[in-house]
């Protein structure tokens, strides 16, 4: 869907006017636990953000809900309450939350992925529909996420407004491609109800929020170059490490590693095969015991069975509170995520900003400076995990050293370089005047 130059113009922020860039922020969830509206606000640039579940402009019904002593609260109370942003004004959200509603429940009632992916689309188109009927007011330019901003973003291109596509995860083609691969190597690793692989049913929808774009965000050069792969022009990306609250995920005074007991080694995330626990589980076995110990922490999605063979050198917590995650970097020495897709893994962030060095794969997405503060290895590979854990594991002074940098450098994952990063997008699309693609 086109319009013209001169339309598109009349609704942009130009150099001249000296005003600045108005953004609405769509976002269904919590994603990246609204890092994005928060930090345009903290800009000067939030006009409104849109979201499904929210009790942050509910204060009457957050208060009700604080009666509930934290150790007794039932968990679906305990996410509500943490759907929220105080930096983010009241006044400049809006929250269909029955809508909300319908999507927690009806993605707890799935039982296959297709059906999932059918959810997923049905919220989005919901969600477009309770934005078009609400207006997007005196924005002028509108950041959604991808696989929820097709009729988001038709509508407001009709506006003349800017489209920027905040591309979180991985283009569906590559993901199939992927995972595919992987349930060939580990079928029977993965439970019965999770081994339907089929194509994704919002591939096309996807193609068709990048076409509308006029800027696609990239959270690392792995995902950049999976959108060049699938088609996206290159000018149109915009390659955006995420960043996380440094004064949530900070170091810790702990213990120096002098090799007088095992490595403490963290897995925080979806404990499945895309993560690449399996291989993760072969380097840790064939150091053994004396030399490391790993936590797992996430919902499990691989037959019990099959991690029994690994009790010894790891242990499965399952989910935890999102509030608990400090705790857990802080028990750890070393960080280790070898993910074979990703778009930019927040873990990595908060592990590095809790001075952790971290081991990983390129398609993590990732911060880390090979052999500074941690090592990147090749995906599928646990004898490149092994060597990299098993360097940490043997010689503290390197573990030390890695520590230290994690630190001198820790400003990087944080957010004041994500807010900067984001300002420089939002007001490089918003001073542009060739008009839309269409």
């Amino acid at each position: 869907m086109s319009i013209s130059n001169s339309t598109a113009t009349r609704n942009l922020v130009t150099p001249q006017s000296g005003a600045l860039p108005r953004v609405i922020v769509a976002m269904l969830g919590a994603r990246r636990h609204y890092a994005v509206p928060r930090l345009l606000q903290e800009a000067g640039h939030l006009e409104r953000f849109f979201t499904d579940g929210y009790i942050g402009n509910k204060l009457w019904l957050e208060t009700m809900l604080n009666i509930f002593p934290a150790t007794k609260r039932p968990a679906v109370i305990q996410r509500l309450l943490g759907r929220k942003e105080d930096a983010i004004p009241a006044k400049k959200v809006t929250s269909f939350d029955w809508l909300g509603l319908w999507y927690a429940r009806a993605q707890r009632s799935a039982t296959k992925a297709g059906s999932l992916e059918d959810i997923y689309d049905e919220g989005a188109r919901r969600f477009a529909e309770n934005i078009r009927k609400h207006g997007l007011g005196n924005g002028n330019v509108l950041w959604g996420c991808n696989d929820a901003s097709l009729e988001l973003f038709e509508y407001a291109k009709r506006s003349g407004m800017r489209c920027i596509l905040d591309q979180i995860s991985s283009p569906k083609p590559l993901e199939q491609e992927l995972t595919e691969e992987e349930y060939a190597r580990w079928h029977d690793w993965v439970p019965s109800g999770e081994r339907c692989i089929r194509k994704s049913t919002l591939e096309a929808r996807e193609r068709e929020e990048w076409r509308l774009a006029d800027t696609v965000i990239a959270g690392s050069p792995f995902l950049e170059r999976g959108l060049i792969a699938c088609g996206v022009p290159a000018h149109k990306i915009r390659v955006v490490p995420s960043g996380v609250d440094l004064r949530r995920f900070a170091p810790t005074a702990r213990a120096a590693f002098d090799g007088a007991r095992p490595l403490r080694v963290l897995f925080v995330g979806r404990v499945s095969i895309m993560k690449g626990v399996p291989y993760l589980l072969q380097a840790l076995n064939k150091l053994g015991p004396k030399l490391v110990q790993a936590r797992f922490v996430g919902g499990v999605h691989l037959n019990r069975e099959k991690l029994s063979a690994s009790s010894n050198v790891g242990n499965f917590t399952g989910h935890i509170p999102r509030d608990s995650l400090p705790e857990e970097y802080r028990w750890a020495d070393v960080f280790c995520f070898p993910s074979i897709t990703e778009g930019s893994a927040d873990v990595t962030y908060e592990a590095l900003a809790s001075g952790l060095p971290v081991v990983t794969t390129p398609n993590s997405g990732s911060i880390v400076h090979n052999g500074v503060d941690g090592f990147i290895v090749p995906i599928r590979d646990p004898d490149a995990l092994a060597e990299a854990i098993g360097r940490y594991a043997l010689d503290p002074d390197l573990l030390a050293q890695h520590q230290a940098a994690t630190l001198q450098r820790r400003e990087r994952a944080g957010l004041d370089r994500y807010k900067a990063d984001l300002v420089s997008v939002v007001r490089d699309i918003s001073t542009s005047v060739d008009g839309p693609c269409a």
